[in-house]
């Protein structure tokens, strides 16, 4: 809370500059003479990141909650029928569509992470995705897992931009989760290309 206390502190200043996890330094004198050592680059990225801060998103597939909407599906079409017994045809029917949830469905929400992030991409100054992350153990239902770097003064049209992704998502159990802001965490190497090897003129 102490540690989450200070970051909530910083963030109204002009530029806040995350150092790596667990960078630790001897003495007052030492760090001044690593800023001094530092200072053009340091200098570099703290205009680079001047009035913007880290937002990170995620969109996962909840295998469960799909299947659950499979099932409800079916239940209700049996109640619109009087709740008459399963049929055969009936019985295929919901199997095939439970089969779905993992082949067809998971691809389709696949596709979905990728328009997300193109999309969200647009409305940041520089966004990082981090496949690391969402490749991380085999099997892994994280399908989207981003920090973008965003102004100040743009956090509400971002996230009202999310929103409006958000109602485009097909398909049951996708879950968006939106957190931030944040220090620029994952913004203070150099920034990447864009496709193209385009980059985007920062939005302040």
């Amino acid at each position: 809370m102490a540690h989450e206390a200070v970051v909530e502190h910083f963030l109204a200043a002009p530029a806040v500059l995350p150092l790596q996890l667990f960078t630790l330094f001897t003495s007052d004198a030492r760090t001044l003479e690593y800023v001094a050592e530092e200072r053009r680059r340091i200098d570099g990225i703290l205009a680079r990141v001047e009035r913007q801060l880290e937002w990170g998103l995620r969109l996962s597939f909840d295998e469960r909650a799909a299947r659950e909407a499979v099932e409800d599906s079916h239940r209700s079409r049996r109640t619109r029928r009087g709740g008459q017994v399963e049929s055969g045809a009936a019985y295929l029917s919901r199997k095939r569509d439970l089969f779905d949830v993992t082949r067809v469905q998971l691809t389709a929400a696949r596709t979905a992470a990728d328009r997300l992030y193109r999309a969200m991409s647009r409305e940041a100054t520089e966004a990082r995705r981090r496949r690391s992350t969402e490749q991380a153990a085999p099997g892994s239902r994280l399908l989207l897992d981003a920090a973008f770097l965003v102004p100040i003064r743009r956090a509400g049209a971002f996230r009202s931009a999310l929103r409006k992704q958000a109602r485009t998502l097909s398909g049951s159990g996708l879950v968006v989760s939106l957190t931030g802001p944040w220090p620029p965490y994952n913004f203070v190497d150099q920034p990447r290309p864009r496709a193209g090897g385009a980059k985007k003129p920062p939005r302040k």
